[in-house]
């Protein structure tokens, strides 16, 4: 049972951050981590009656379970110099309490653009960042007007994935029960997947000792299986048209046997390197596909031969085979300036791909954000005038380099300068002068808010940015040390961080899989086929996020490695059945329907079901698996349609055999 709890299914976002340097970094300093959520507010106006409500909410989140703390327009002071009733003047810290609407209005008006991350110029939007250390409950709490409220789910909700569990479940039966008109091939199914997924978690942990499994294995694991598993089923099936249960079974293994051994070899081979990168996502996601293909291969030569032995099928037909006819007629007869064209067009995006992800990094993985908030921890060993110093330094520095897309640094720094110019006694910020600002801070009791016995808190105010730029200004910046608390910061840079890897490490996969390819095929025209049928989903994907100006994330990485295991599955099954007809003789006429009715059906069928499943994950509560879903379904999608237009043309392009008779 200990292998069960509590990392044997992570959360997405706590998985990643296990092996971000940053996260260990601030850990190894004892800083306490958060999740920020945001609270964005909307009023119809404002005036002293709704300031008290908003007032009241402030309160009344700052009271809730796990928060720590509540950042707003009425959480912050305002430093002003008023005269007495003896004409004397006098340095006074105000916090909203202490004012009404109108001079609220006024004391942000004077700040410029400072708070303009936390209320709009109108005053009709109000936004609450909420620093706690849990999921934070908002339901019950009085909120005036309309709002939204903007959080991070760090958990993995198990009522959710075994939802989709079961609409998997029920796809899969009512698809199977639908074309083949019985519950054996589903009832098999879910037999031989489960047993893999099982197998396949069990040997990735019992190689790697890591015990923690991403979410979105499960998915990989499954898609892997599933299409090698209705190879041999569907095989099995057809096969009794014409001949009793034992050839069947015969035919089954005899003709899947040797193409699904390849294929393994195939994502041990290509994807095999990606093991030996220092990454935990990396290591494991490449796991799923070897392990799975692997142990599917095996289940389907011993386990899932053993459950079809006990049944007779009565219903062997299944329709939409006349689509298989309809392709190989037309593909047969193709065009080759509309291929070449075709294959000029994608090789000429993979050059403008390459370029764009090595030079014009932060176009494609922008993470742009508005109205947001950013802390960062400063050690220190005493508040002196250098570490002043060293704090204005780096506020100019990062002013410097983003200049609007900030709103305002909030730290010692501000505040000991915004003491100092309402402070007519002072006009330079010297040691004199800090030690004045030293004494109302402490006069005020605003120590917590700035800084406590061993580091100073700097606020960055986000107002409309590439947050994964500043993020990576900041990991850069060398004059001093800074910790980021932000559990959802952490997850941006260490998603961040990995994505440019894994982009590298697929494109290598390529290069060996079209390699490995041509090896199995002992044909050099292979390699070209086997890399551009597996490359042509994932190009042509990429063309589409850049053609609506999607950021380039993890989770598209995610799916392009369930895609490139379902991708070259397809690749070998089409080319050995179709070079194995040819070798024997057939014509390119009859090979191609042959190979449409044995391998094209198959991918057909186990892609729609892919296909829906992904696709449903949109509506799950869980925001990295909405993404993988949708990624997922719409690269399976592309995939399925290389197969079935542009592989077997590639094939009759690279066909070494000579015609044996007309068409």
């Amino acid at each position: 049972m200990n292998t069960l709890e509590p990392k044997f299914l992570s959360s997405d976002e706590l998985f990643w951050q296990e092996s971000l340097k940053e996260a260990k970094k601030t850990d190894l300093q004892h800083f306490e981590r958060y999740k920020q959520s945001k609270l964005v507010v909307h009023t119809t106006k404002f005036d002293d009656a709704t300031m008290a409500e908003l007032q009241k909410l402030q309160q009344e989140l700052s009271a809730l379970a796990h928060v720590k703390k509540v950042s707003s327009i009425f959480s912050n002071d305002f430093i002003e110099n008023e005269s007495d009733s003896n004409n004397s003047r006098m340095l006074v810290v105000l916090d909203s309490t202490q004012i009404n609407s109108l001079k609220l209005k006024q004391l942000v008006k004077k700040s410029h653009n400072n708070y303009c991350n936390i209320v709009d110029k109108e005053f009709r939007t109000f936004y609450f960042f909420i620093s706690a250390t849990d999921t934070v409950d908002i339901t019950k709490l009085h909120i005036p007007g309309e709002y939204q409220y903007i959080h991070f789910d760090y958990k993995v909700h198990w009522n959710v994935l075994f939802l989709y569990l079961l609409i998997f479940t029920a796809i899969l039966v009512l698809t199977f029960r639908v074309l083949f008109r019985n519950y054996i091939a589903a009832f098999s199914a879910l037999f031989v997947l489960t047993l893999s997924t099982v197998l396949t978690f069990g040997t990735i942990i019992l190689i790697t000792g890591i015990n923690t499994i991403h979410i979105t294995m499960p998915f990989i694991t499954i898609s892997i299986s599933l299409v090698e598993f209705l190879y041999f089923y569907y095989r099995w099936h057809v096969s009794q048209y014409k001949t009793n249960e034992i050839h069947a079974l015969r035919k089954m293994l005899n003709r899947n046997m040797t193409p699904a051994m390849w294929t393994s070899v195939l994502t041990l081979l290509g994807l095999g390197s990606l093991v030996f990168i220092d990454s935990d996502i990396i290591k494991l996601l490449s796991l799923s596909v070897i392990v799975s293909s692997i142990v599917s291969y095996i289940l389907n030569l011993t386990v899932l031969p053993s459950i079809l032995s006990h049944f007779t099928l009565k219903h062997t037909h299944v329709p939409y085979v006349k689509l298989g006819y309809l392709l190989a007629s037309n593909e047969l007869h193709y065009n080759k300036k509309f291929l070449l064209g075709f294959l000029s067009i994608t090789y000429l995006f993979l050059i403008i791909g390459a370029v764009t992800i090595y030079s014009k990094s932060h176009h494609l993985f922008h993470l742009h954000v508005k109205n947001e908030q950013l802390e960062l921890k400063v050690p220190y060993k005493q508040i002196d005038i250098k570490l002043i110093h060293s704090l204005e330094q780096f506020t100019q520095d990062l002013q410097n380099r983003f200049e609007d897309e900030l709103g305002d640094v909030v730290s010692i720094v501000s505040l000991v300068h915004n003491l100092n110019e309402a402070n007519t006694q002072t006009d330079k910020l010297d040691d004199e002068a800090l030690l004045q600002a030293l004494f109302y801070i402490d006069l005020y009791r605003l120590n917590d808010k700035y800084f406590d016995d061993n580091t100073v808190n700097v606020v960055i105010n986000l107002f409309d940015i590439n947050k994964l730029e500043l993020l990576e200004w900041l990991q850069a910046y060398p004059n001093i040390d800074l910790y980021f608390l932000d559990d959802a910061t952490l997850f941006s840079l260490a998603k961040y961080n990995k994505t440019l890897l894994l982009a590298s490490s697929l494109f290598v996969a390529l290069i060996l899989i079209g390699t490995i390819t041509g090896w199995i095929f002992r044909s050099w025209p292979m390699i070209f086929v086997g890399f551009t049928v597996n490359l042509i989903p994932i190009l042509w994907f990429g063309m589409l996020i850049t053609l609506f100006d999607i950021p380039l994330s993890i989770e598209m990485l995610i799916a392009m490695t369930i895609s490139l295991g379902l991708a070259s599955d397809a690749t070998i099954h089409f080319a050995y059945k179709y070079f194995r007809l040819r070798y024997f003789g057939r014509s390119q006429k009859h090979t191609l329907e042959k190979v449409f009715f044995y391998a094209g059906i198959p991918i057909i069928i186990g892609s729609l079901v892919l296909i829906s499943v992904f696709g449903s994950l949109y509506f799950s509560q869980v925001e990295s698996l909405q993404l993988i879903g949708v990624y997922s379904a719409l690269l399976i999608f592309i995939s399925l349609l290389s197969d079935l237009f542009v592989l077997p043309v590639m094939l009759l392009f690279v066909d070494k055999f000579q015609r044996k008779q007309s068409f």
